[in-house]
């Protein structure tokens, strides 16, 4: 009995593990997505103000923001992944540019905010 008893909490606790870390990917998905919808909000403002400092100084937070979750997201949606991905990196490269091109960046940058809240919407 009390071998069965072991059994039967070894199981509940390993369960209970399993489904605290499925859970914490997805939190980690959900909460990376919002501080990026908040990152390229920040960054659509600079954009349409023409504040290249601001622009610079925005933009490259977004790449750091990205590997924090990145490679959950790949796991799970691959053609979630490469959408932000395709948007991601010009997005990156034209807020880091010697020039602001204002539309070109604020129409990658709405892109990008386009691609993460569908993986927003996948990851709720």
């Amino acid at each position: 009995m009390k071998k069965f008893t072991s059994l039967v909490l070894a199981i509940g606790l390993g369960s209970a593990l399993v489904l605290a870390g499925c859970n914490s990917s997805d939190n980690k998905v959900s909460d990376g997505v919002n501080e990026m919808l908040d990152t390229t909000e920040q960054l659509s403002k600079a954009i349409d103000s023409g504040d290249q400092a601001k622009v610079k100084d925005i933009g490259p937070k977004l790449e750091n923001q990205w590997s924090s979750f990145e490679d959950e997201v790949k796991k799970e949606d691959k053609d979630l992944y490469e959408k932000v991905e395709k948007y991601l990196d010009p997005t990156i490269a034209g807020s880091e540019a010697a020039t602001l091109d204002k539309e070109a960046l604020g129409t990658l940058n709405n892109q990008l905010s386009e691609a993460l809240k569908e993986l927003q919407n996948k990851s709720k």
